[in-house]
């Protein structure tokens, strides 16, 4: 885990809240192309990308896949709903949030096509004083956001 940027030059604790990331694709383009076993047999598929062509070659790299340019290829999207809009027609993989696709998923128009989240790079962090987590109060709000968010995502 690395704090967000800044968090720890000041002094500060961060405690990450974050979405785990998994690769998707639409059933009919999956039984249609190479069966994907590990995280290197997704670079033999058309890419999808975020906005900025991070998370993919990221998500390959935490998975021990070596630096390869067709990593960043593909077409890239703005917002996570248009990456699953397009994996769900067929155009590709798109790496996303696992709470995002849960729905589509359960419908049968995504099949999550390995089981390996990924903590994307960005974040909810709760930051405190290094020392603020001993005090109750600190730690009641801490236990209050972390249930919200199980909420939100249930």
């Amino acid at each position: 885990m690395r704090p967000p940027s800044g968090a720890a030059t000041i002094g500060c604790a961060a405690h990450r809240i974050g979405l785990p990331h998994a690769p998707v694709a639409g059933p009919a383009q999956q039984a249609n192309n190479t069966v994907i076993r590990e995280p290197a047999d997704c670079l033999r598929w058309p890419l999808l990308q975020d906005a900025d062509r991070a998370d993919w070659p990221l998500w390959l790299a935490a998975h021990g896949v070596p630096d390869d340019p067709r990593a960043e290829r593909g077409t890239a999207f703005e917002d996570d709903y248009l990456l699953i809009r397009a994996a769900v027609a067929g155009q590709g993989l798109a790496l996303v949030p696992q709470e995002y696709a849960c729905d589509e998923i359960a419908a049968g128009r995504l099949v999550q096509v390995l089981d390996k989240p990924w903590p994307a790079r960005f974040a909810y962090y709760l930051v405190t004083l290094p020392d603020a987590m001993q005090r109750p109060e600190v730690q009641a709000f801490a236990e209050w956001i972390r249930e919200e968010v199980q909420q939100a995502l249930a």
